[in-house]
């Protein structure tokens, strides 16, 4: 019984600590949350704080600026009156000035009035006359200018049309086989001047043979020939350019190889280079339209191969003109050399000539040698012999006069030592 009375107050005083100790728990959160609130609170108090001492001084300046406002206020409404009041002054001034003026200097007020007006519109005035001349002369200039560009443009119409008409009349000729090939024999005549060769010199032009003829055969230095012959397989190609669908192109420009493939196996077949003496063992195709050989190359690349193959060496135009370019720079070499040949027969000759003559001016020195030992004997057989017997007879005879004097010769012809004069001997 005593151990129930006793775990009885037990749990009763256990009780009443646990609601103590929860009040007190209660209290002690309610003082910390108290505490935090006043820690808070006063952290915003001494920021209010802050602020306000800002503010206080914010004030403080504005007051200081209100009265330095209202000093220079109180300033200019004392300048203000000032000015109101000696406005009104003026405008008194004024008014008795003005009545005076108007009553005794109109004319002349009215007249200065007139000239300074004149004065001051009299340049703007000539300015004006200026401006009015330069845009009539800009005018006139203007009507020229587009008189000679209305006409410029009527003489770019007519060549233009001339153009045109020139154009179509050129394509109509290219359609005709007998026009196009009298067309590229042109041309090749044309492109071989231009790399600068001569006619009958550096090429000739349609030789025949016994297997017909070549447009042309150029003249190589060393005396060979390549023959040239211009085609113009050009028919599907010309069609090829005024179709607008794309299959039918394609078809007209596979003709156009097909073309130039036959007209390669039939030069080939004339072995031009097997009638001519020293021709390389080729011939040159010459056709004339660039776009005409690219556009055939780029459709079938071995048309190239097949050439080569048939010794035929297709050119056009840039390609032609390069080689022709080589060969008359081979001409040119070639020149050169012949030049040199016969420089070197001329110096040959001229060192005989100058030979000889070296020849004919030793035996002169020889001979004037030979004059000069001869005059001296004569000089010493005349002074010896012959004049002491005259000077007798002058004696004899009383004759005056002087005798002349007679000296031997000491000069000597100077020695050709001349290299060429001692092989000769």
């Amino acid at each position: 019984m005593l151990s129930w009375i006793i775990a009885f107050i037990s749990i009763a005083v256990v009780f009443v600590l646990s609601i103590t100790i929860s009040k007190l728990y209660k209290e002690l959160k309610k003082n910390l949350e108290e505490k935090v609130k006043l820690e808070h609170f006063k952290e915003e108090n001494e920021k209010l704080s802050g602020e306000i001492e800002s503010l206080r001084q914010d004030n403080e300046k504005l007051k200081i600026e209100k009265a330095k406002f209202q000093e220079q206020m109180n300033s200019l409404n004392e300048k203000l009156d000032w000015l109101e009041k000696t406005k009104a002054e003026l405008r008194d001034s004024f008014k008795a000035l003005a009545s005076d003026v108007t009553s005794k200097n109109t004319e002349d007020f009215l007249k200065q009035a007139n000239d300074k007006l004149k004065d001051l519109l009299s340049p703007l005035k000539n300015n004006l006359d200026t401006l009015q001349k330069n845009i009539v002369e800009i005018e006139n200039k203007r009507e020229k200018a587009y008189g000679g560009l209305e006409k410029h443009l009527e003489e770019l119409t007519r060549t233009n049309n001339e153009l045109q008409t020139g154009i179509t009349k050129l394509n109509s000729s290219l359609k005709s086989s007998t026009s196009r090939g009298r067309w590229g024999e042109y041309q090749l005549k044309r492109i071989v001047e231009l790399a600068g060769m001569t006619a009958h010199i550096d090429f000739e032009e349609q030789e025949s043979n016994e297997e017909g003829r070549p447009d042309m055969v150029i003249k190589l230095p060393n005396g060979g020939e390549i023959p040239v012959d211009a085609k113009t397989p050009l028919n599907a190609y010309l069609e090829a350019m005024e179709v607008q669908d794309e299959r039918t192109r394609k078809d007209k420009l596979k003709k156009h190889v097909k073309s130039i493939k036959d007209t390669i196996k039939a030069l080939s077949s004339k072995a031009y280079w097997e009638q001519f003496k020293e021709s390389p063992d080729f011939v040159i195709m010459f056709i004339p339209i660039e776009a005409a050989v690219s556009t055939a190359f780029e459709i079938d690349p071995g048309l190239l191969e097949l050439a080569i193959n048939k010794k035929v060496l297709i050119t056009t135009p840039i390609t032609l003109i390069a080689l022709l370019k080589s060969v008359a720079y081979g001409w040119q070499q070639f020149q050169l050399a012949e030049n040199a040949k016969k420089i070197a027969e001329e110096g040959k000759e001229l060192y005989k000539r100058l030979n000889r003559f070296l020849n004919n001016i030793d035996d002169v020195g020889k001979k004037l040698t030979a004059l000069v030992k001869t005059y001296n004997t004569a000089v010493g057989s005349l002074e010896g012999r012959l004049l002491p017997g005259a000077r007798r007879f002058k004696e004899i005879a009383e004759i005056t006069g002087k005798e002349p004097s007679l000296q031997p010769l000491e000069v000597e012809p100077r020695p050709l030592n001349a290299p060429e004069l001692k092989n000769e001997k």
